[in-house]
């Protein structure tokens, strides 16, 4: 297969991932991919695993995940009056910082956000999103 027929099915394979975003939407879709074109390349990998942890991350109440150099920040909802923060979810990921010391929870400008200064991996970054809001 060309190059090109390879980027329009890992383009399209993405967009399909991202707008279903379940484990076993992006593995099926990492399989397809890899029946079609053989290994997926590694860049193919980390874009299919950003893709978990961003939905993990929205499903927790994050509304943008930065991940650079070993840290991985999340950034809370900005409004302060969200329901979110009423939620179940919001009082389950607090619950869980309580329970276990992976994160710092810091505030700046009025912007809540939680920082883990060892993320070695974005395996490790989506185990640690895991370990929120249990």
């Amino acid at each position: 297969e060309s190059l090109m027929s390879l980027l329009a099915e890992k383009k399209r394979i993405n967009k399909e991932s991202y707008s279903t975003g379940s484990y076993s939407e992006i593995h099926t879709a990492k399989s397809r991919l890899e029946d079609r074109f053989g290994p997926i390349p590694e860049e193919l990998a980390a874009l299919l695993m950003i893709v978990r942890i961003r939905h993990r991350g929205e499903k927790l109440g994050f509304e943008k995940i930065i991940i650079k150099n070993g840290i991985m920040i999340l950034f809370f909802i900005n409004n302060p009056m969200s329901q979110y923060y009423k939620s179940p979810v919001f009082q389950s990921v607090i619950e869980s910082l309580n329970k276990n010391h992976d994160f710092e929870l810091k505030q700046n400008d009025n912007r809540l956000r939680l920082v883990n200064r060892k993320v070695e991996s974005l395996d490790k970054a989506y185990a640690l999103l895991g370990k929120l809001g249990k």
